[in-house]
């Protein structure tokens, strides 16, 4: 097996004691720990794989080893494996991924001559984020076609009506819009492809002309759990900076936001000109 894929494996094998180890050493400490960890034992049950540049045992690679999967043999062993998060990977061969039963979630780094086509015996696949060449299009097409989540499909990132994401977000929290949410690869990291998911439906203009009352806070509600599931609340990523679009809402007649400085003071001042009362929201929404 490879070793990166090996190390891959037990980056989620929280039963192992050698792995639990590591979070308090240093990265000189792990990276002397190579070889013990290459032969350490992983857990037949273990349900997922992570090969990320913030993985943790990617720090016990030693400097001047290639820290990328090259293959994916051997992973058979693993049946019970679910997610396969390996963004860090050139992998020439996707024949193994069909002896994996219950394998839903995929994030694999292909090469140019890799054949996609196994993809397509992997009956319980949900979401697929895989690089393909153009030759290959169809295979990552007939994905979609059976309802597979395909993150290289997407559209580009648009938040129309509205000239800033945030915003969107806020006018669809509030709407109380369905989500078209397939599961994240990662739930401690923004997920970008869900995220532009979710700022592609389409509201009409009855739907916005609802809108009344809009508030927006640095975090609490639930469409920013959708693209990041465990955000912390402690980061700026969902603050609104931008009032661009709003005129979209042509009924708003109050708007509270939190934090308020955060908003250009023109943005502010022509909203006010036309008659919506802007106040910062306090102690939630």
């Amino acid at each position: 097996m490879d070793d990166c894929l090996r190390l891959a494996l037990l980056e989620c094998d929280y039963t192992s004691p050698v792995r639990g180890s590591l979070s308090r050493q240093s990265v000189q400490d792990r990276q002397a720990r190579h070889g013990e960890l290459l032969r350490a034992p992983i857990a037949g049950s273990v349900g997922e794989a992570r090969w990320t540049e913030d993985a943790l045992l990617r720090s016990a690679v030693p400097a001047g080893t290639d820290p990328v999967i090259r293959g994916l043999d051997g992973i058979a062993a693993f049946p019970e494996l679910r997610v396969l998060h390996l963004p860090a990977s050139a992998v020439p061969d996707l024949t193994p991924l069909t002896e994996l039963p219950s394998l839903a979630l995929l994030s694999l780094g292909v090469t140019p001559a890799t054949d996609l086509r196994p993809l397509l015996d992997c009956p319980r696949l949900t979401r697929v984020d895989v690089p393909a060449p153009a030759a290959q299009h169809d295979v990552l097409v007939a994905l979609a076609a059976r309802g597979v989540h395909v993150d290289q499909l997407l559209p580009a990132r648009d938040a129309a009506p509205f000239g800033n994401p945030i915003l969107k977000l806020a006018v669809l929290d509030l709407l109380g819009v369905p989500l078209p949410l397939p599961e994240p690869f990662d739930e401690y990291t923004l997920d970008d492809a869900n995220l532009t998911r979710v700022l592609a439906i389409e509201l009409t203009q009855q739907q916005l002309d609802s809108v009344e009352r809009l508030h927006w806070t640095g975090g609490g509600y639930d469409i920013q759990h959708a693209v990041w599931p465990q955000w912390d609340g402690e980061t700026g990523e969902f603050d609104l900076r931008s009032l661009r679009g709003i005129e979209s809402l042509r009924n708003l007649k109050h708007l509270q936001v939190t934090p308020l400085s955060l908003l250009p003071p023109a943005d502010l001042a022509a909203l006010r000109a036309t008659g919506v009362t802007v106040t910062e929201l306090h102690g939630g929404h």
